[in-house]
């Protein structure tokens, strides 16, 4: 019975640590905009908590059971009623986030805050349970101990399982309130079965404190479990001294922790942050623990170090060309390179293991090292690099790392393979170093901060007569923003995606542009502030940016004048647009004729202005006879099926409208929504059939991903390369 129990509290422990961190991730987006920047963020806090469970478990390993069982199950308890606590007022607390200076910041206060005290707790869970099963042996006075490591396997299972049931079942079908309180029945479940595990071993304690809890493996559902004894003999089997010292238990781990958040933010920079996306990356990275730390992860280290040579050499030959790629091949490779670098770090830092009285600080190096890699990936590299240069920095330090090892293990019968390795190692520096360097040239300004990274760059585009047209563009991640012609006698006509009859038809077809009538006008993402050259005397603009660099840029006069030389009114309002627009409908403020939502281009679609409570809000901002348009441009992402569930819920009209390049014009796809049909000025309107579009029930705030939406058949766009 009690090994069930064991086995049962191992099992959701590991589920709920690793189940908590998508949800608490998907809780926070909304309040930071839905910038990607929110989960590697998040996973640097998570790295910090995990490095104080660490040490939790260590500083406990000292202390008798029966202080460490009351000090253990006593701060459960009180986890439990801080996490009901949290569920009840989620929603008043939600309105109070994303008012810091600092986004960064704020999230990680905001995670130790909401879940800092539960998630150390369930980090020193898979130690505590280990060593309380083993004194409870002692107690009895069994011969043997059993194989307290034997729970490795199931500890596993249930990181595994509370990764990828989140994004597939609880997102798409839980509601977030729903999340919450059963994150903290989950809780109180754990605590009365560690309650019920640890009562007889309690009971047969010395009354005066008892045995000091076994020294065993530290920290939570991760590999950390897997340490096993090793008796006499030697650690370092075949390495020599110089890759076996004491400082890579903080090396090896800061460098895969710090890929790790590298890798994410790269492909974070133009795919929709969801937590798919998280959970493939992370559930990668724990496997790559699993693995690592295993006889086959000892006896296949050079194995390793070969995969992860080749893996280098293909990211390194991509390192660049996102955009020319479709989503899955982004994906795999961003999965397959973390997986296997990370298990040659792990299967190496698992080979230089200690013995077992040195257990605990081998696992605080391991955190410590965790803690540092994440930091210095999701904090100090917004700030210090002007764009994601932590990406091919992280694979030039792992080419490094690997290269090392090689050169040092010298292996005679191998002399072949290692110096091809070798040379496809610097081959992969060479390529990375070449490529970033060359990215950097291409640009005339960047600017980076927590919401994206920002370049100017010139290019040109062919005209009808074939000519090159000099352009100059703004580039966000890889997707482009905003286009102005260098031409003086061109630079404030309509470019990119805000043709005629594209994003400008939106305004051109309003009642009130063919008249006098001044006309207020909603945008949210500002761009270059290109729709401004629509605007007419009187005529009100109000552009929604979360971005402050951005504006910074669409008006400086030196790159563009779409802003400046408009004849409308034109007003900036700084901070997230869902935000904003809901103070405005507090407040009652005048309702605007079009509305103009462009937050949904390259693969960037943040969840929360893609909703049914956002759809209800756009439309409530506008007047009865105004227009809604949407930009739906999208690397990999069918948003037709989203736009179809808006309409039929909302009951409103919806007109697709897709328009191909021409000149200083490109390709995009818009859907306009209005409460009454209505006839757009344009040559040849698109026929707004929808029977072919999938039928799909619309997000709510509460419940619903985009995970449906991805479309493996689009390929990747050059659009900004």
């Amino acid at each position: 019975m009690q090994t069930r129990l064991s086995v049962l509290a191992i099992f959701l422990g590991s589920f709920l640590l690793f189940g908590i961190q998508p949800m608490l991730s998907r809780t926070l987006l909304p309040a930071f905009g839905g910038a990607a920047s929110v989960w590697t963020v998040c996973l640097a806090a998570y790295q910090m908590l995990l490095l104080v469970g660490y040490g939790y478990a260590h500083l406990l390993a000292g202390k008798s059971f029966r202080t460490v069982r009351r000090l253990h199950l006593g701060l459960l308890f009180v986890s439990v009623l801080w996490l009901f606590g949290f569920a009840a007022f989620r929603l008043t607390i939600k309105n109070h986030l994303g008012a810091w200076a600092v986004p960064s910041f704020e999230i990680l206060f905001c995670v130790q805050l909401f879940i800092g005290l539960p998630y150390v707790l369930l980090s020193a869970n898979s130690t505590l349970l280990q060593a309380w099963l083993a004194h409870s042996d002692r107690m009895a006075g069994a011969e043997r101990s059993r194989d307290v490591y034997s729970l490795y396997a199931v500890s596993n299972l249930g990181s595994l399982l509370g990764l990828l049931l989140y994004p597939f079942v609880l997102e798409p079908f839980v509601s977030l309130d729903a999340q919450w309180y059963g994150l903290a029945f989950c809780m109180l479940l754990h605590s009365l079965l560690l309650t019920r595990l640890t009562w007889g071993a309690g009971r047969s304690a010395h009354p005066e404190g008892g045995e000091a809890p076994e020294r065993g493996a530290a920290g939570s559902a991760t590999a950390a479990d897997a340490v096993q004894t090793h008796g006499s003999h030697p650690t370092f089997r075949g390495l020599p001294p110089s890759l076996s010292k004491a400082w890579l238990w903080f090396a090896l781990p800061a460098l895969s922790a710090f890929l790790l958040n590298a890798v994410t933010m790269h492909l974070s920079a133009d795919v929709t942050p969801m937590p798919l996306l998280w959970v493939l990356l992370l559930t990668a990275f724990l496997l790559s623990y699993i693995l690592g730390f295993s006889g086959f992860g000892e006896k296949g280290l050079l194995a390793w170090a070969i995969l992860t040579a080749l893996l280098l050499l293909g990211s390194a030959f991509i390192n660049g060309e996102r955009g020319l790629w479709s989503l899955p091949p982004q994906v795999l490779i961003g999965v397959a390179t973390v997986f296997a670098c990370c298990s040659f770090l792990h299967a190496w830092l698992y080979r230089i293991r200690p013995e077992t009285e040195r257990l605990t600080r081998f696992y605080l190096g391991i955190a410590a090292g965790g803690a540092f890699g994440g930091i210095c990936a999701s904090v100090v590299a917004p700030v210090v690099f002007l764009f994601v240069l932590e990406y091919p920095l992280a694979l030039v330090l792992t080419a490094g790392a690997c290269g090392w090892l090689i050169f040092s293990w010298k292996l005679r019968q191998l002399k072949a393979i290692s110096a091809l390795l070798l040379l496809c190692l610097a081959l992969s520096v060479y390529l990375l170093a070449t490529s970033t360097l060359m990215f950097s040239r291409k640009g005339l300004f960047f600017a980076r901060d927590f919401y994206g990274c920002l370049r100017l760059t010139y290019g040109e585009v062919k005209l009808g007569n074939n000519a090159h047209h000099p352009v100059l563009k703004l580039i966000h991640g890889c997707t482009l923003h905003g286009m102005r012609s260098l031409d003086k006698s061109m630079k404030n006509s309509p470019t990119a995606y805000y043709g005629e009859n594209a994003g400008g038809l939106s305004v051109r077809s309003h009642a009130k542009y063919g008249t006098t009538d001044a006309m207020r006008v909603a945008l949210i993402g500002l761009g270059s502030g290109t729709m401004a050259c629509y605007g007419r005397p009187h005529d009100l603009y109000r552009f929604f940016e979360i971005n402050p660099c951005v504006v910074d840029i669409a008006t400086n006069t030196n790159f563009f004048t779409f802003l400046t030389d408009s004849r409308a009114k034109v007003e900036f309002v700084v901070g997230d647009a869902r935000k904003r627009l809901e103070e405005e409908r507090r407040r009652n403020e005048p309702t605007y004729d079009v509305l103009v939502v462009d937050a949904f281009s390259g693969d960037y679609v943040p969840l929360h202005l893609a909703t049914k409570e956002a759809f209800q809000l756009y439309m409530d901002r506008l007047s009865p006879n105004g227009i809604l348009a949407l930009h739906i441009s999208n690397w990999h992402m069918d948003l037709l099926p989203l736009c179809k569930a808006a309409a039929q819920t909302l009951r409103l009209q919806a007109a697709k409208i897709e328009t191909p390049t021409s000149g200083l014009l490109i390709a995009s796809d818009w859907v306009f929504f209005t409460r009454q049909p209505m006839v757009y000025k344009t040559p040849e309107p698109h026929a707004s059939d929808w029977s072919n579009v999938r039928t799909m029930s619309l997000p709510s705030d509460e419940k619903g991903s985009l995970i449906s939406l991805i479309d493996l058949n689009i390929k990747g766009m050059s659009v900004g390369k």
